[in-house]
C-alpha cells in the first residue's frame, strides 16, 4: 500500500504539536506510526505472548507479555521521559497498556491502531525478535549487594532485564569493558525483576540503571544506554 510521504510527515507534526500540552494516548495508522517512530527518541513496546513474537516484531521492539502477573511493574521500568510506541496483534491489548502507561505518568505514549496486521498490511516489514541474553545477569538480594561492594575496586552495577532492548544492547559492551578494565572494576549485571528489594533500596525506578561505587559510596550514576566510549571515559575518570 503506498502513501504520500509529505502528507504523512505533515499529520505527524500535528501531532507532535498537539501532543505537547496532552496526557493521553494518540492512535495512529501504521504509516502515521512508522513515520513518527522515525522522528522521536523512544522506546518501542510489544506487549504480545512469546508464542506471537515468535513469528516476528517490529525491529529493535522490547516485549513485555501483556498477560504476565508482573506486567504493570514491568512498564514501571520504562525510563519515563521517553516516548512509547506500543503495539500488540491487532490494537486490543497495546491500547489498554497505553491507558496504563499514561497512568503511570509516561511522557507520550502512541498506539498502533490495527496492531501488527495493520502493519504488515501496509506493507512494512517485520524481524526475528533478539536472541542476545546477558547470561551473566544475577539476582541479588540487598545483603549480598553489600557484600560484593566491600573490594578495593570500583564497583559498577549494571541495573537491567532481559526483555529490554536498551539493556541488551548495553551486554557486549559491558563485556568488552569488563575485559579491558578487570584490574580495577568489578562489573555486577542485576536483573532487576528478579531482585526487586535490592532495586528499590537503591532507588532503581527505570532501565538500564548503571550505578558505580569505591569504598562502597555511589560516586556516579546514569539512567539509559550509554555507547562504549561514554562509559569507558566515566571509568577511566573514577579509576
Amino acid at each position: 500500500m503506498k502513501y504520500n510521504l509529505y502528507n504523512t510527515l505533515l499529520v505527524v507534526c500535528f501531532f507532535l504539536v498537539s501532543f505537547a500540552n496532552s496526557q493521553s494516548v494518540i492512535n495512529l495508522n501504521a504509516e502515521e506510526f512508522k513515520a513518527l517512530l522515525l522522528t522521536e527518541s523512544s522506546v518501542l513496546l510489544d506487549v504480545r505472548t512469546p508464542e506471537e513474537t515468535s513469528s516476528g516484531q517490529l525491529e529493535n521492539a522490547s516485549t513485555i507479555n501483556f498477560y504476565d502477573s508482573d506486567f504493570e511493574s514491568k512498564l514501571r521500568l520504562i525510563q519515563k521521559n521517553k516516548s512509547v510506541f506500543v503495539y500488540c496483534r491487532s490494537g486490543s491489548r497495546s491500547s489498554k497498556a497505553a491507558k496504563l502507561l499514561i497512568e503511570l505518568g509516561q511522557y507520550k505514549v502512541f498506539n498502533l491502531n490495527g496492531g501488527i496486521g495493520a502493519w504488515r498490511k501496509s506493507g512494512f516489514q517485520v524481524t526475528k525478535p533478539s536472541d542476545l541474553q546477558d547470561d551473566s545477569i544475577q539476582s541479588l538480594t540487598t545483603t549480598e549487594f553489600k557484600s560484593l561492594l566491600q573490594t578495593n575496586k570500583l564497583v559498577l552495577a549494571d541495573f537491567h532485564t532481559q526483555w529490554c532492548v536498551p539493556c541488551k544492547n548495553l551486554v557486549p559492551i559491558i563485556e568488552e569493558l569488563e575485559i579491558e578494565f578487570v584490574e580495577s572494576t568489578t562489573f555486577l549485571r542485576i536483573d532487576v525483576d528478579s531482585s526487586k528489594a535490592l532495586s528499590d533500596a537503591y532507588e532503581v525506578v527505570a532501565v538500564p540503571t548503571l550505578l558505580l561505587f569505591k569504598n562502597t559510596e555511589l560516586i556516579w550514576s546514569n539512567t539509559g544506554f550509554m555507547n562504549k566510549e561514554e562509559l569507558r571515559s566515566v571509568l577511566l575518570q573514577y579509576r
